[in-house]
């Protein structure tokens, strides 16, 4: 197999391996098709146009050009109704884009991501065999691949998975594997030898794979298995399995999206309650704001089923209520539970968040609340708004991040909230107000607002079309209020539903999103600022009843009941835990954290070893007995060219003899005439009809070592230990000087 057909074939196959990183991204799968299609006709002109001996350039605009007619006869078999190629092709990918940004993952069937991710794909596939072939840089290759491992794992919050990583490896190595190969067969006899890059050395080749390759990718399956959770949630990265706290967990925000476009409603809990009224079923609340928007920060879990005080609580507002939860086909790695939480009895691992008091499933596993039945007991946080009134804004234990408004959010933001909240003395007024202008006509519910995220999303719900659903209605206020001075979080769960005699009945449409806000003596209390169309009336402490802004609550009828207003108790709890001295803490050692930091530090250090590994397993063969005379005269006068490289010099051009007295220069008297014998016997061997003197050849390794040992003499430590750790030759491409 010629060297460059090598090449490709481990381009293809790298791509062909990457390509199913994005399985986790939809669930549609066709995409695979699409690409590998792609990849077979690109895989076949890239070796046809490398055999043909294109310069770089001539190949990549060929590959380009066929990738664009590929893409664009994809379209034309995706939904084409009869408009030009050109505006459908352009309004597949303006769907595509919409779609990603407006559903979470897995996303439903879409054309347009059809075409985007196979266009991506044959996309990468040349920008890689462009590093491999074109640039003679497969080390480079690393690049493209990681691309598409990156996707799932920065840009939609989906768990990439130790799979994923894997195949990304593996099509890596074989690029590498692939060049080693070719490197061993440019060897040949005569005067092209000085460009060989070794000699005999595909045993090499697969050996240093296998030092290198086996133990990093096991390496790499250890690691998952201990250590925590790799996640960054809201617009972050994954929610991988792990270990014992602390975490990070997905944004179900992104759940919320998608389930709010399912195509069909269907029930997906029941609960009942010994006490009046409908309940919130909180899933998680996100603390932090930026400009990616609302989202989750690092928890520590704590075992056990009895929770803490109730952060910021200092007297029982409501009643405290028995609810028993009965979960369908739903699944969540969070237990859907009223706030605040007091107890918990369900089946499995589950742990909770002293802060937060959000309850996990330890494992990390979705799939655990499936089919669930377990009981909760809970306590209603429902001040009355008079006492609400009375209220300041309190001071929670993550004040840092709840309490925080960045410092790019735009002015115009807050300039409305200015606006919006002026003449108002009290923070429960400015929330009321906040709410008020929220619910009122001037805002539309709609699944389907403006693409965007962020401070952009915020910004085209509130200042531009004022069209959008629960997530838009929950973040505008929680941001509105952290501006007015209030603490406050973004949660996300269930609505009520709707009573059945005694059971109350959820739909998977009814899931939703409303902020917290924090007050001194009461904690998080819910705020409802979704229009009344969908959650009904607000709740009764959230709205000013006083002489307030001209902007009113608006008056839209009910349709869902809300719940009672209980009386006020004075019973005290006790003062909120610190989550980091939670009871349900056990004071191990932390072998865990321990094993994978040593994990991580080999993986570190056998890649850091691989150029120095691989460059002494060349010398070895190189040195080693037992060749024939030619060959072993090439391989020593190989490894004297790569020494120099290695150490920083250059290896000059000419004869081997002219070559022998330029590297002379550097040497001492007696490591100089070793130069030239050596210089003397490749002579020998490249012009003579015959050469076979073996006892010449067999000094030619003694003569390479006093050589080498005559090169890093004059040198430095510091250059003899970079010229170990990062050899130069093994780096090096392109034609070589004889």
């Amino acid at each position: 197999m010629r060297a460059s057909d090598r090449t490709t074939a481990a381009v293809v196959l790298a791509l062909f391996l990457a390509g199913f990183t994005l399985v986790p991204l939809t669930s549609d799968l066709r995409y695979l098709g699409a690409s590998w299609g792609f990849l077979f006709v690109l895989g076949v002109a890239s070796a046809l146009l490398h055999r043909a001996r294109l310069s770089a350039a001539a190949v990549l605009s060929v590959q380009v050009l066929i990738g664009a007619l590929l893409s664009a006869a994809l379209s034309l078999t995706l939904s084409w109704t009869g408009d030009p190629w050109y505006l459908h092709y352009l309004d597949l990918w303006q769907g595509g884009v919409e779609h990603m940004q407006t559903q979470g993952t897995p996303m439903d069937p879409n054309d347009g991501v059809i075409l985007i991710f196979a266009t991506a794909v044959a996309a990468l596939l040349i920008i890689t065999d462009l590093l491999a072939t074109g640039l003679r840089r497969p080390a480079w290759t690393i690049a493209p691949l990681a691309a598409l491992f990156l996707v799932p794992a920065i840009g939609l919050g989906t768990d990439t998975g130790v799979r994923s990583f894997l195949l990304v490896a593996i099509g890596y190595l074989a690029v590498l594997i692939a060049d080693g190969l070719n490197t061993t067969g440019r060897w040949t006899r005569g005067l092209s030898r000085d460009s060989a890059e070794t000699v005999g050395a595909t045993p090499v080749v697969w050996r240093a794979a296998t030092l290198i390759g086996v133990p990093a990718l096991i390496g790499t399956l250890v690691l998952g298995s201990l250590l925590p959770t790799l996640s960054l949630s809201g617009l972050g990265i994954g929610n991988g399995a792990g270990g014992d706290g602390p975490l990070q967990l997905t944004d179900p925000s992104l759940d919320l999206r998608r389930n709010l476009n399912q195509p069909q409603d269907k029930e997906v809990i029941d609960y009942r309650t010994d006490a009046p009224g409908g309940l919130y079923l909180r899933l998680a609340s996100l603390p932090q704001f930026n400009s990616s928007g609302w989202g989750n920060v690092q928890i520590r879990l704590n075992t056990g089923n009895q929770l803490p005080a109730v952060p910021g609580l200092s007297d029982t507002t409501g009643e405290q209520r028995n609810v028993t939860i009965s979960v369908k086909d739903f699944a969540s790695q969070y237990l859907p539970m009223p706030y605040a939480p007091r107890g918990f009895n369900a089946a499995g691992d589950w742990r909770y968040d002293a802060n937060s008091l959000t309850v996990v499933n330890g494992a990390n596993q979705a799939s655990a609340l499936r089919n669930l039945t377990y009981s909760v007991t809970s306590v209603d946080v429902t001040p009355s708004a008079a006492q609400l009134d009375k209220a300041v804004a309190g001071t929670p234990l993550d004040a840092s991040i709840t309490g925080a408004i960045p410092k790019d959010l735009p002015q115009d933001l807050i300039t409305l909230t200015q606006d919006v909240v002026r003449g108002e003395d009290t923070p429960a007024g400015k929330a009321a107000a906040i709410q008020a202008y929220l619910r009122s006509g001037a805002f539309t519910y709609d699944v389907r607002p403006l693409p965007g995220n962020g401070y952009k999303a915020l910004e085209n719900f509130l200042l531009r079309d004022k069209r959008g659903y629960c997530e838009q209605f929950a973040a505008s206020m929680a941001m509105m209020a952290r501006i007015a001075g209030i603490p406050s979080r973004v949660s996300v769960g269930f609505l009520p539903g709707k009573q059945d005699g005694d059971t109350w009945r959820v739909s998977i449409r009814e899931m939703h999103a409303w902020p917290e806000l924090y007050f001194a003596g009461y904690g998080w209390v819910r705020f409802e600022p979704t229009p009344g169309s969908v959650t009904g009336s607000a709740p009764p402490w959230t709205v000013d009843t006083s002489n307030g802004p001209s902007t009113k609550p608006s008056e839209e009828p009910s349709v869902k009941p809300s719940e009672d207003e209980p009386s006020a108790s004075a019973q005290a709890t006790q003062a909120p835990v610190d989550p980091g001295t939670t009871s349900g803490d056990t004071a191990t050692f932390p072998w865990g954290k321990t094993l994978a930091g040593s994990g991580v530090g080999l993986l570190v250090l056998l890649l850091l070893a691989a150029p120095a590994t691989v460059r002494v397993r060349r010398r070895s063969a190189r040195l080693a007995a037992g060749q024939l005379a030619d060959d072993q005269v090439e391989a020593a006068w190989a490894e004297i060219r790569d020494t120099v490289l290695d150490y920083g010099g250059s290896w000059p051009s000419g004869s081997p003899h002219v070559i022998s007295a330029e590297v002379a220069h550097r040497l001492d008297a007696e490591e100089s005439a070793a130069m030239g014998q050596v210089a003397t016997l490749v002579e020998r061997s490249r012009y003579s009809r015959r050469f076979d003197d073996a006892a010449a050849a067999a000094l030619v390794p003694q003569l390479t070592d006093e050589i080498r040992r005559g090169l890093a003499a004059p040198l430095s430590r510091r250059r003899r230990v970079l010229g170990l750790l990062v050899p130069r030759s093994l780096f090096r491409r392109g034609a070589r000087e004889l």
